[in-house]
């Protein structure tokens, strides 16, 4: 018992040293996620449907 609780403090200890980002930082990161994933998403659409007529046609 005495190492969990040694544990828990440490983990306590350690989540106060973190620095935390704002929540500007928060909105910034996740708007660039959502604009790399939809633009990855059309790519990928772009791509599958080139790449499936040219089939088509070879077939």
């Amino acid at each position: 018992m005495k190492r969990f609780l040694q544990y828990l403090r440490n983990s306590r200890a350690e989540l106060a040293r973190v620095t935390w980002p704002t929540r500007e930082e928060v909105l910034q990161s996740t708007q660039a996620t959502l604009v790399f994933v939809v633009i990855t998403a059309l790519f990928l659409l772009f791509a599958d449907t080139t790449l499936g007529n040219l089939i088509g046609l070879l077939t």
